[in-house]
Formats: C-alpha cells, sequence, structure tokens
C-alpha cells in the first residue's frame, strides 16, 4: 500500500495542472471576455495547449519515475508513464454527451480516477510475479473500463442537468415564448436570463438533421431596420399571430446562416438563427411557430419531467 500515496499524489498534482490550471491560463482570458471568442482565439489556445501538455506529460513522466522508486515501486518506469499517460487521456477522453456537454467535474474525475487505477493495477499485476508487457495490457484495459464506465454514468447526469438548466431558463424568461409546433423538431437546449434567451432546436428537412436557434428579447423599442449589404426588411404574409409582419433578413456573407427578426405582439422580438446556410424555409418554419407559455413549452419538450 506504500504505492499508493505517491500515485495518488502524482495523479491530483496532473489533473491540478492539466485539467485546471492550464486551460484557465489559456482559455480564461478568452472565455472571460465580454465579446464572443473568435474561432482563431480558440484556435490558438489549442495550439498553445497540446505541445504544453506533451511536453508538461515528459516532465511530470521523470518526476514520477524518480518518485515512485524511492518507494521501491515494482516497475517504476512502467508505472510512472502509465500513471501521466492514463491520466491525460482520462482528462481527454470524450464522453459523447447529450448536447456535447455536462457537469465540470466529470473529466477532472475521470482523469484522476485513472491516473489512481491504472498504475495501481499495473503494480499489482507486477508484484502478482506477470511480466510487464502483461501488466501493461491490464493497465490498458481498466483505462477502456474506466471510460466506457464513465460514458454509461455521464449520459444520465447530463441528461439530467440539461433539462434542469433548460426549465430554469424557460421559467426565468419574464418575456413570450415561442415553440416549434411540428414533432419532427425538438429542444435540444435553452439557455437566457429574465430578458433574453436563445432556444436552440433540431429537426429533419427533406432526410437531413438541420438546426434553428430561436432568440427572444424583451426590447420595446426594436423597428424593422435594413442595412445596406447586410439585411432586408420584407413583409411576411403570415406573422405569429396569423397577420402579415414586417420581417428583416439578415446575412453578412452569402452562404453563411441567415438570421430572421420579427416582432412578437407585446413587448418581445423574435430572432430565427440558421445552424446551417440556407437550410430554412423561412416561410414555412414560421408558420411552425406558435405562441405558449413555460408550461405549455415544458410539457411538450420535455414530457418525461412533467
Amino acid at each position: 500500500m506504500s504505492a499508493l500515496l505517491p500515485v495518488v499524489v502524482l495523479s491530483a498534482t496532473l489533473v491540478a495542472l492539466f485539467g485546471v490550471v492550464l486551460p484557465l491560463l489559456l482559455l480564461g482570458p478568452v472565455l472571460a471576455s465580454r465579446t464572443r471568442p473568435q474561432p482563431q482565439q480558440l484556435l490558438f489556445a489549442v495550439v498553445l495547449l497540446i505541445p504544453t501538455v506533451v511536453i508538461g506529460s515528459v516532465f511530470l513522466s521523470w518526476w514520477a519515475v524518480e518518485w515512485l522508486r524511492r518507494y521501491d515501486v515494482a516497475a517504476p518506469e512502467l508505472t510512472g508513464i502509465a500513471l501521466v499517460a492514463a491520466a491525460v487521456v482520462g482528462l481527454m477522453a470524450p464522453l459523447r454527451l447529450p448536447g456535447g456537454s455536462g457537469p465540470f467535474w466529470l473529466k477532472p474525475l475521470l482523469g484522476f480516477a485513472s491516473g489512481i487505477l491504472v498504475p495501481m493495477s499495473i503494480i499489482w499485476s507486477v508484484e502478482a510475479g506477470l511480466h510487464e508487457l502483461a501488466a501493461g495490457g491490464i493497465g490498458l484495459l481498466v483505462l477502456v473500463a474506466l471510460v466506457v464506465l464513465f460514458r454509461i454514468v455521464a449520459k444520465p447526469i447530463a441528461r439530467r442537468r440539461d433539462a434542469k438548466l433548460v426549465r430554469t431558463s424557460v421559467r426565468r424568461f419574464q418575456g413570450q415564448l415561442v415553440d416549434v409546433a411540428d414533432s419532427a423538431w425538438s429542444l435540444k437546449s435553452a439557455r437566457g436570463t429574465a430578458d433574453r434567451i436563445v432556444l436552440t432546436y433540431g429537426g429533419e428537412s427533406e432526410g437531413e438533421p438541420v438546426g434553428a436557434a430561436l432568440i427572444l428579447k424583451r426590447d420595446m423599442d426594436w423597428v424593422p431596420k435594413a442595412r445596406e449589404n447586410e439585411s432586408a426588411v420584407f413583409e411576411l404574409a403570415k406573422g405569429l399571430n396569423g397577420q402579415p409582419t414586417e420581417a428583416v433578413l439578415a446575412q453578412k456573407q452569402i452562404g453563411t446562416p441567415a438570421t430572421l427578426t420579427v416582432r412578437i405582439p407585446g413587448t418581445t422580438i423574435l430572432s430565427i438563427r440558421e445552424t446551417v446556410a440556407d437550410s430554412l424555409s423561412w416561410v414555412e418554419f414560421v408558420g411552425k411557430l406558435e405562441l405558449t407559455d413555460a408550461d405549455g413549452l415544458l410539457k411538450r419538450q420535455q414530457p418525461e419531467d412533467g
């Protein structure tokens, strides 16, 4: 059991450095900015992250091997390298969560568990008389089993978390809500405040997956305005209330997703943003929309959650 102490300390150090400190140093300033991060900024942070993790892993592997030798751990070279590799893989392994997100602690927990159980399984295997190669194979199987287990456990946790966020965001919003009245479309996420909410929907069109974001904003002063080379004002034959209404169609560049904005009777404006350029028929999609309240939207989109 003497090997457990250095293994736990090394794993915790790896997770703290690579799972918390390093991402905060590289991505913190970008995410903390009030403006939306540009793809180039995120790409630059990732480009810096990869070599930093590689170089740091080499140094930490050397440190792990040296420390394990002091504790007379079996196969210190194999165990030290496996510890670092397992922790890094655990931190970076995709969990394929619904909606692409989940509780922030899942990845660090997987990295910490991998950094302990994989090297300990190797130590116990070598001490039991197995060859180092066979012990390494057992460690690899343990790592694969941990990743699979976390994927299985993470999905219901992520679903409950996302459902809770949807309910909280929808009930918090104080403007007029809108839902897509089509069984082929479902609500994927909802994020917002009392004055603004983004409802992200996914559906199908001619057998192809499509998506749209409904951006609802409380705004008394908005009026349809055209901008040269960016947006145009036109009249929809049928708006949300069944009457003709003015709309603004905005597209910064040809071939990029467009946004259609209309006023909902009352204090709220609605912007419909494509996720893929030219994937929505605006008249047809607006015809699928209906005014609703928080209870009605949640009952239709989350029937299992009441």
